[in-house]
């Protein structure tokens, strides 16, 4: 099974006084360097979802960048996270994606086989979701057709709400998640840096 994997790298975090949150370093690397790294054993190909070409020049300038990482940049304003899905999975190669933020520098390379694997038997997407019934909709794989045809329909009716696509999709596996703590135990997989005290804590 050939896998793409659309990292989101637009959004601008307010905790991080509106900076870029890819470009926050972790052990004197980018966040979204750590992401690709992991990516790398794992991915056909590795697409960067960047809000626009400035963005995109950045992340040229800042990171050396794999042969198999393509830049593909937002072509809707005002739809955050969707924007991104929209580009990555429109340039996508292949049937099934795993969609991640930027700020994942943990992502476990088995437990993302494991999602492609799921979805491989028929799934529209594979959801992982915690007991107390919230989900990760940015650590999960896509089927690329209905997914692409269900944010076509939110951007028409103006929902930028990733959760609500759910909903448009036939087929959604909910992961549960003592199926991924087989395989990684303590759920770093899941681990995103969201202010500068978090970050400070992994040093």
């Amino acid at each position: 099974m050939q896998k793409t994997v659309v990292i989101l790298a637009g959004g601008k975090s307010q905790r991080f006084q509106s900076f870029d949150k890819c470009f926050v370093t972790l052990n004197n690397k980018p966040l979204i360097q750590h992401a690709i790294g992991k990516m790398t054993t794992v991915a056909d190909e590795i697409l960067v979802a960047a809000r626009d070409e400035k963005q995109g020049e950045q992340i040229r300038n800042k990171i050396k960048l794999p042969n198999k990482v393509v830049l593909v940049f937002d072509s809707r304003k005002g739809f955050g996270p969707l924007a991104g899905f929209l580009s990555g999975l429109e340039r996508a190669s292949f049937h099934y994606s795993l969609v991640i933020g930027c700020d994942m520098p943990y992502i476990n390379e088995r437990v993302v086989d494991f999602l492609f694997e799921i979805a491989a038997m028929g799934y529209d997407a594979v959801v992982p979701r915690w007991e107390n019934g919230m989900v990760e909709p940015l650590h999960a794989v896509y089927r690329r057709e209905p997914m692409l045809a269900a944010i076509k329909d939110a951007m028409r009716e103006g929902d930028a709400k990733v959760l609500t696509l759910l909903s448009r999709l036939e087929k959604v596996n909910f992961l549960p998640m003592n199926e991924i703590r087989e395989i990684d135990p303590g759920l770093e997989t899941f681990t995103n840096i969201n202010t500068a005290e978090e970050l400070k804590g992994m040093k």
